[in-house]
């Protein structure tokens, strides 16, 4: 009984670990795209900007974020 117990916890462990490597993988893949979609708009003309509903101001504060910030 004591095995199959042990066995129980270590699935849930491993579980649980899954889920943090996972959890992390998609902060970083998160983070990772708002660098680059960040940088992408250091590229686009205020045309096109005012065509995605941004001003160069609006452009400028997101491009100042750090990564990490939403």
């Amino acid at each position: 009984m004591a095995t199959l117990l042990h066995s129980a916890d270590a699935g849930r462990s491993t579980s649980s670990f899954a889920h943090v490597i996972e959890a992390a993988s998609n902060m970083l893949g998160l983070w990772r795209q708002r660098i680059v979609t960040r940088r992408e708009l250091g590229y686009l003309d205020d045309r096109m900007l005012q065509d995605i509903g941004f001003s160069r101001l609006d452009a400028d504060r997101e491009m100042s974020k750090p990564f990490w910030r939403e």
